[in-house]
């Protein structure tokens, strides 16, 4: 089995069809006590061996068990199975942990579903991206402003009563699990900014209209003499290969390069990654590292290994490279970005990424027949770096900027134009 999958792609599709599958007869999606039992107790030790990142959180594994087991009795179809399974995952706040299909009334996926992007930091939460041009931003939110209430609830108040696991550090993790929202759902938020407060909608429906909508496979333009590349989401869809490649032909000509992975929030595959970040080197180079944490934790040997890219096409491209990135990074995104960066081949310039962790293995209950997705290898930038802790060479906090404008943009072409950058 392919140890890369696209989680949170896979999770989208769901989006599109839950209607669909809520229409199938509830008898098919009937299971019997012990069959409930077997798939829980065959889910719990799973993230008992392979969850690679169990023992970096501080929650309790006995804890996770028992949230999972209380009152099983109770379950009896596979969509309640999986809700119980999915709010019990939240014990370790973790947006690349996931088990599908969801039911109809619970989260959609992060980073996927997600149109804006908030922190919650000494007693505030505050909204620090905003997508430029996009939904929520055509929705009037903008990075700067302080969340005070969710629908109607004071902000600390609702992220204390969603907040599964209990810990401070989950605080920010929840508050963007609420932001994120459920399907068809309207969220109303008062927010501060600029001396005003008001109440602004936050439409989540149209946020995931937007997500699933038809697109290219990449946008490519010309900007001066620079070149864009922007995949669309499609960095798990093995055909952008070759659209990358002719869109390297058509802007081969240009001083410089800008890559803009602000648009990959459902991951993708390696195939995909390796192919792009070969038409930017001239000699094999590893891009990333992996841990394999199952075999150490099973067997105390560490396994761990280099990934390498190898040159590919009728050229390669040696000028000067930009890499974009921002919290809709996610995933093979974020593999990409810290692939040329460790390979010395891009600037980043942007903000923290998804930091989604690790890379996902796909598995499926043996009776209920749901999948579930964990990360079950540690990746890392060349350097060490874990890549979740990877911070762009060029950092732009969005409200300290032009709103009017993608800062970001403006930020990597300022850099090109700059006499040391040519």
């Amino acid at each position: 089995m392919r140890s890369l999958l696209v989680a949170t792609l896979l999770a989208a599709c769901c989006i599109s069809n839950a209607t669909a599958s809520t229409k199938t007869d509830d008898k098919q999606n009937v299971l019997t006590p012990e069959q409930i039992q077997q798939d829980i107790e065959h889910f719990i030790e799973y993230v008992r061996l392979g969850y690679a990142y169990r023992d970096d959180k501080p929650t309790d594994f006995a804890t996770f068990a028992q949230c999972i087991r209380h009152q099983s009795v109770e379950l009896k179809t596979k969509l309640q199975l999986s809700g119980r399974l999915n709010h019990c995952l939240e014990h370790w706040f973790d947006h690349h942990a996931d088990v599908t299909p969801r039911p109809k009334d619970y989260y959609l996926p992060m980073p996927t579903a997600t149109g804006l992007w908030a922190q919650w930091r000494n007693g505030q939460a505050t909204i620090t991206a905003v997508p430029f041009a996009e939904s929520a931003y055509q929705q009037g939110f903008r990075a700067g402003m302080q969340i005070l209430r969710i629908d109607g609830t004071a902000v600390e108040q609702a992220i204390e009563q969603a907040n599964v696991s209990g810990f401070d550090t989950a605080k920010s993790w929840t508050l963007n699990r609420l932001l994120t929202g459920k399907r068809n759902q309207t969220l109303s938020l008062e927010v501060h900014w600029l001396g005003k407060t008001e109440i602004k909608l936050l439409d989540i429906e149209a946020i995931v209209k937007d997500v699933i909508a038809e697109k290219p496979l990449l946008t490519q333009k010309r900007i001066g003499t620079v070149g864009y590349i922007r995949p669309e989401n499609s960095l798990g869809n093995n055909a952008l290969i070759g659209a990358f490649d002719e869109a390297m032909e058509q802007l081969k000509d240009t001083r410089a390069m800008i890559l803009d992975l602000r648009h990959t929030p459902s991951g993708g595959n390696t195939e995909v990654a390796r192919g792009i970040m070969s038409r930017f080197i001239k000699a094999r180079q590893a891009y990333q590292t992996h841990e394999l944490v199952s075999i150490e934790r099973e067997f105390g040997v560490k396994r761990a290994w280099q990934e390498f890219v190898y040159p590919r096409g009728d050229f390669q491209y040696d000028k000067p490279l930009i890499v974009l990135c921002n919290k809709w990074t996610g995933s093979m995104g974020e593999g990409l970005t810290i692939g040329l960066h460790g390979m010395k081949r891009a600037t980043v310039v942007g903000t923290q990424m998804s930091q989604l962790l690790g890379a996902i293995y796909g598995e499926t209950l043996p009776h209920s027949q749901l999948n579930y997705m964990l990360p079950r290898e540690k990746l890392y930038h060349v350097d060490g770096t874990p890549r979740e802790a990877f911070i762009p060479d060029i950092v732009i906090e969005q409200r300290q900027y032009n709103q009017e404008q993608d800062a970001t943009l403006q930020a990597a072409l300022d850099w090109l134009n700059k006499p040391q950058a040519d």
